[in-house]
């Protein structure tokens, strides 16, 4: 283990998905979820392939021996599922309110780490568990206060899409043991835009403007990034560690939204902060830092 570079990369991690929402909701807005989905997946496996290739490194059959051909299918499953719930849920409400409901995920793997992987949490850490989703809670009260119809849909497929992330997670810990974290993600994105395939409608893809396509590459680009720092940080640093990091996400989503409408007003629609929302920030800072703490 290496906490220093697995706190690191966990930080890196939890800003580059604070900023995704807020460059996908331009693009969901003209675009269908299948086809962004299949977007990010097809660059991402060519950008990981020619990784690989270079390395020499790219998986064969070998790979799937031993039965981890069933633990890759449910990191697929819960993979391709999240991010495709994830965007439906986006096109429903915002990137703020997106991104407190799906912080259910963290928490459901630290609950499963715990059950399955044997990692320990002390009590002040259970504490930071129970302060965390509190603290999002408050944070986010504008967006919670008031449901349509819709929204309450949104909601709910965020929360579907939430523990579809979480057996990802921890789908992905267990392959760990056997493989790198670079070749798991290039099968899965393979593996997803090949049987994504039948429901793509390419041609969506022309009803982006300029400024759109750029967001597009933004978000393809940090799906090939992201998720690299989020599987080596899984790799050094101990499961419960990393989600208890990546769960102040939200806070870099809020912080990106106002430069980001500052920058594209146009796009971008900038959430009002007031002191209930900073005093929510404050908590989930605590949460996490409890979580975080060894015993």
């Amino acid at each position: 283990m290496r906490p220093p570079l697995g706190l690191v990369l966990s930080v890196l991690t939890a800003a580059l998905w604070g900023s995704l929402p807020i460059a996908l909701r331009p693009v969901v807005e003209k675009v269908d979820p299948v086809t962004v989905t299949w977007t990010r997946y097809l660059v991402a496996t060519a950008g990981l392939g020619m990784f690989l290739y270079w390395q020499g490194n790219l998986p064969g059959r070998a790979q799937l021996a031993d039965r981890r051909w069933l633990f890759l299918l449910l990191a697929l499953l819960g993979f391709a599922g999240n991010n495709f719930g994830f965007l439906l849920g986006l096109r429903l409400t915002s990137p703020s309110t997106a991104q407190v409901v799906i912080q259910l995920a963290p928490i459901l793997v630290i609950f499963g780490a715990v059950r399955w992987f044997g990692e320990h949490f002390g009590r002040w850490q259970w504490v930071g568990v129970g302060v965390l989703p509190l603290g999002m809670l408050i944070f986010f009260h504008r967006q919670l206060s008031g449901f349509s119809d819709s929204f309450a849909t949104g909601v709910l497929v965020l929360l579907g899409s939430a523990f579809l992330w979480a057996g990802y997670a921890l789908a992905q810990k267990k392959l760990l043991r056997d493989m790198n974290s670079i070749s798991i993600m290039w099968i899965i994105y393979a593996a997803g835009s090949v049987l994504m395939l039948p429901a793509v409608a390419p041609s969506h893809l022309a009803a982006l403007d300029g400024t759109r396509w750029w967001f597009l590459f933004y978000c393809c680009l940090n799906s090939l990034i992201s998720y690299g720092f989020f599987s080596e940080a899984l790799a050094v640093w101990p499961a419960s560690r990393v989600s208890a990091v990546v769960a102040t996400t939200p806070l870099f989503t809020v912080l990106f939204t106002r430069l980001a409408a500052w920058l594209w007003p146009a796009y971008i629609v900038p959430e009002p902060l007031d002191p209930l929302t900073l005093t929510g920030a404050g908590i989930v800072v605590v949460g996490c830092v409890l979580m975080a703490l060894r015993k």
